[in-house]
């Protein structure tokens, strides 16, 4: 197996699959350039990599004719890693997207947190740009397997550290895994994840409050609280209930606030609280 390197590469994405492209540079690949979503804390990492590696990076959508020019400057393999826009249709000899369900289910923008109640499709696939989102021919897939308290952070890392060995063994045989890469049938679309889906309900139970926590992970919860919103990412839970109504605080010191919930307590802790603006 002969493997392919010193490519000429254009990548785009963010945070969630960066390991990508630090596998890439370490291989010594060539990235003219790199676009990323305009959201700084989505792409720390990839600003990171670009500076210590003097390469380009743009934010904007690009257009066909910038794409065009790279191609002639010798761009082989377009790389989609978590990137918001649709790429215009090319003739770059591969372009490819990395994404983190095992299509053909779960086609969509937000997949993580339903990957938490659908473990069986949880997994990295990379397949075939097409003039349409996630439908392209499946190059290669990799199961990424749950545990029972998975959280969208902790899948987010395993996607992470997934992808670059799917991207691996992709880069070292690129034209027969192109070449034999199959159609997807009987696909599922996955609506985006709207804000309004991590907005915490008293009245609802502890274990559904318990599932709706590791759909959001580290992002939080949103809670309300004297007509104030919250968002709040360290909770813990007491399986109880209690005869107070829903919403009512039952403790509260400086570093702990403990809420009823339909059937429990949920315990937040100050420090991951923040307010959301009005």
């Amino acid at each position: 197996m002969e493997l392919k390197k010193h490519m000429k590469i254009v990548y785009f994405g963010n945070n969630l699959f960066s390991s990508c492209l630090k596998y890439l540079l370490d291989e010594n690949h060539q990235i003219l350039r790199v676009y990323k979503n305009s959201h700084a804390h989505e792409s720390s990492i990839i600003d990171r990599l670009c500076e210590q590696n003097d390469i380009a990076i743009y934010e904007h959508r690009p257009k066909l004719i910038e794409l065009n020019d790279l191609i002639s400057l010798g761009a082989e393999l377009f790389i989609v890693a978590e990137y918001a826009y649709l790429l215009p249709d090319t003739n770059v000899k591969y372009a490819i997207n990395i994404h983190p369900t095992l299509l053909p289910e779960g086609r969509g923008p937000t997949p993580l947190p339903y990957l938490i109640k659908n473990p069986d499709f949880s997994g990295v696939t990379i397949h075939k740009i097409t003039n349409s989102f996630d439908s392209g021919d499946v190059i290669l897939q990799a199961k990424v397997l749950q545990s029972t308290s998975e959280s969208i952070t902790t899948l987010m890392i395993k996607m992470h550290l997934e992808s670059v060995k799917l991207l691996k063994l992709f880069i070292e045989n690129i034209n027969n895994y192109y070449e034999s890469a199959k159609a997807q049938v009987n696909y599922s679309y996955w609506s985006k994840i709207e804000m309004s889906e991590s907005v915490l309900d008293w009245n609802t139970s502890i274990n559904e409050i318990k599932i709706q926590k590791l759909c959001f992970g580290h992002l939080g919860l949103i809670i309300k609280l004297d007509q104030v919103l919250w968002v709040a990412s360290h909770l813990e839970f007491i399986n109880e209930k209690y005869t107070s109504r829903p919403g009512c605080v039952v403790y509260e010191d400086d570093s702990l606030l403990a809420v009823t919930a339909l059937d429990g307590i949920v315990c937040i802790h100050k420090r991951s609280m923040f307010s959301l603006p009005v």
